[in-house]
């Protein structure tokens, strides 16, 4: 019951961020705007999520992780609830981003009691759970929100999302056991763990790594139905395609990241390379275009699920602020390819070109994982199971 409240809790929060760029076309009538200016709706959900995350968690190692999820879950709940009734585009760019400042906190803490329950010999298992709620709103609830924002309107979409949000809270409340923190960490320790090359060369790695999530997924919907000709319909299901492969990838990622996390993130890279080179270059056919999607989706849940593992190892003195940290690290990411992607599309470009900018980073990223300070010389899972 401990890990389906956690999978509860990444449903939730992957059903609220993950449905913003599904909501998109509704959106953009009841709100007078366009594409790009919502984008930066999305931009500020991450942002959010990145300033948390670290304040949040900094300071917080001693307290219990159970109280401390209450407080994390109640607040998302309370952000779900204001983006419904968000009267503007402006508005709701400041609510997302308060909705945005418990995420990292909150799916870090729960990834860490995770692990706690199933023991670190299975922790890519443990931060598996997590993740198959986050892909597993992909499957069911993207496609949902994006065909009942269609015959409604996104604001009933999000009403949703806040009664799912209210109901997580509930099973926080009753099922998270009671984990003490870490009676011997301070907030000047945990500061000066965060000193370390090899933690932040980790973060950049995630961030510029995973930003060809961001960049091509935020404008997913467009892509299809603008690029591609596909009708609204027919983007229901490759929007279900994608949770599927999403959820593909984080069992697949969690199995690699058990036997080599860095080995994992390797081949999550180059899969996530391939994917964004056939969206640049052939994005406009839907023959072309849905199986690269689906590749992405795998991909960078791979390269996920490896990349949190690792930033935990590196700041093993907050395991717990590691997780958080590497949830800010998805979300610099997010921010930055939705960011990227506004400023492209904005400027005429096309809905295919954010995949170019995307793959420069992704290159980036392999390079750091092959040379990069913290990854050359790593402990194996039995030596740290030992």
């Amino acid at each position: 019951m401990v890990l389906a409240a956690f999978a509860l809790v990444g449903f939730v929060i992957g059903l609220s961020q993950n449905s913003a760029p599904a909501v998109v076309q509704s959106q953009i009538a009841d709100l007078d705007t366009t594409v790009d200016i919502l984008g930066y709706t999305m931009v500020a959900y991450s942002m959010g999520v990145v300033v948390g995350a670290p304040l949040i968690m900094v300071g917080l190692g001693r307290v219990g992780r159970r109280p401390l999820l209450v407080v994390l879950a109640g607040t998302f709940a309370l952000m779900s609830i204001a983006t419904v009734v968000a009267p503007t585009v402006e508005s709701l760019m400041a609510i997302r981003f308060l909705a945005g400042l418990p995420h990292g906190a909150l799916l870090g803490v729960a990834s860490y009691v995770a692990m706690t329950v199933l023991g670190k010999s299975r922790r890519g298992l443990g931060v598996a759970i997590i993740m198959l709620g986050l892909t597993f709103s992909q499957i069911v609830g993207v496609p949902s929100m994006q065909w009942l924002s269609n015959v409604t309107d996104w604001r009933v979409s999000y009403a949703v999302v806040a009664v799912l949000s209210v109901m997580a809270l509930a099973a926080v409340w009753a099922f998270t056991p009671a984990v003490p923190g870490n009676a011997a960490t301070t907030a000047r320790i945990e500061m000066q763990s965060m000193r370390s090359v090899p933690v932040w060369t980790a973060i950049v790695a995630i961030t510029v790594g995973f930003s060809g999530l961001g960049a091509v997924f935020s404008y997913i919907v467009p892509l299809l139905e603008v690029e591609n000709g596909l009708t609204p319909s027919t983007v229901t299901w490759v929007l279900m395609m994608w949770g599927i492969a999403t959820s593909t990838g984080a069992i697949v990622g969690g199995k690699l990241t058990d036997r080599s996390h860095l080995g994992a993130g390797k081949i999550g890279l180059v899969l996530t390379a391939i994917a964004l080179i056939a969206i640049g270059a052939a994005g406009d056919q839907p023959g072309v275009t849905i199986p690269a999607l689906f590749l992405l989706g795998v991909a960078t849940q791979i390269y996920s699920q490896s990349s949190q593992v690792h930033l935990m190892d590196t700041l093993r003195e907050s395991p717990s602020l590691g997780s958080a940290l590497s949830h800010a690290a998805l979300n610099a990411a997010s921010a930055l390819g939705a960011g990227m992607g506004a400023i492209i599309i904005g400027a005429g470009l096309g809905f295919r070109a954010p995949a170019w900018a995307a793959l420069v980073l992704t290159g980036v990223a392999f390079v750091i994982a092959l040379v990069g300070p913290g990854y050359r010389h790593v402990r194996s899972v039995k030596e740290l199971s030992s």
